[in-house]
C-alpha cells in the first residue's frame, strides 16, 4: 500500500507541474498575440498624469530602467542620433518612481526633446501587458498600431530605424 501512495503522489506531483507548464505557455502564447497591436498600457507622465500613446504616427516603445548599463547605452545613442528618428515619437517608460525617472531624463539631457517622452508603468502592468521583458526592451509599432519590431535588448540606433518610415 505504501508503494501505491508513494506512485499517486509522484504522479499527482508531475501531472500538477505539467499544469504550470502548460499554463505558462498558454499565458507567453496570449502575450505574444496581445503585443501584436500597441497595448493600451495604463501609463502616467513625469507630471503623474495619464499619458496615452501617440496614435497617430509610427512609435518606438523602450522599456528601460535607470541603472541598467544597456539601457544607458541606449539613451546615449538615442540622443547623440535623435536627427535619425526624424518625427517618431519615442516613448521610454519604466516601472521605478517617478523622481527616479525624471533624473535620468535630466542626466541624460534628453527630457526636452520635442519627440522624446518619458513615462511610469506599474511592474505589474508591465508584466500583464508585456510579459517579462529584457533591459532594455524595444517595440516598434506602426500608424496602423501593429507591430512592426521587438528588440530585446541592446539595439543600435541604425537597426531601430530601419524600421521606421
Amino acid at each position: 500500500m505504501g508503494k501505491l501512495s508513494g506512485a499517486v503522489s509522484l504522479i499527482s506531483v508531475i501531472l500538477f507541474l505539467m499544469y504550470i507548464l502548460v499554463e505558462k505557455i498558454v499565458k507567453k502564447k496570449e502575450l505574444s498575440i496581445k503585443i501584436q497591436t500597441l497595448p493600451n498600457a495604463p501609463l502616467v507622465d513625469l507630471d503623474s498624469v495619464a499619458y496615452n500613446l501617440p496614435s497617430s504616427s509610427t512609435i518606438v516603445l523602450i522599456h528601460f530602467n535607470s541603472s541598467c548599463d544597456h539601457c544607458k547605452y541606449e539613451l546615449r545613442e538615442i540622443k547623440e542620433k535623435l536627427s535619425a528618428f526624424a518625427d517618431t515619437p519615442i516613448v521610454l517608460m519604466s516601472s521605478e518612481n517617478l523622481a527616479t525617472i525624471k533624473k535620468t531624463a535630466i542626466d541624460f539631457d534628453i527630457d526636452s526633446l520635442p519627440n522624446v517622452h518619458f513615462a511610469k508603468i506599474n511592474a505589474e502592468h508591465v508584466f500583464d501587458t508585456f510579459g517579462s521583458l529584457f533591459l532594455p526592451h524595444i517595440f516598434i509599432y506602426g500608424k496602423d498600431r501593429k507591430l512592426i519590431k521587438e528588440f530585446k535588448g541592446e539595439a543600435k540606433v541604425e537597426a531601430i530605424v530601419k524600421y521606421l518610415p
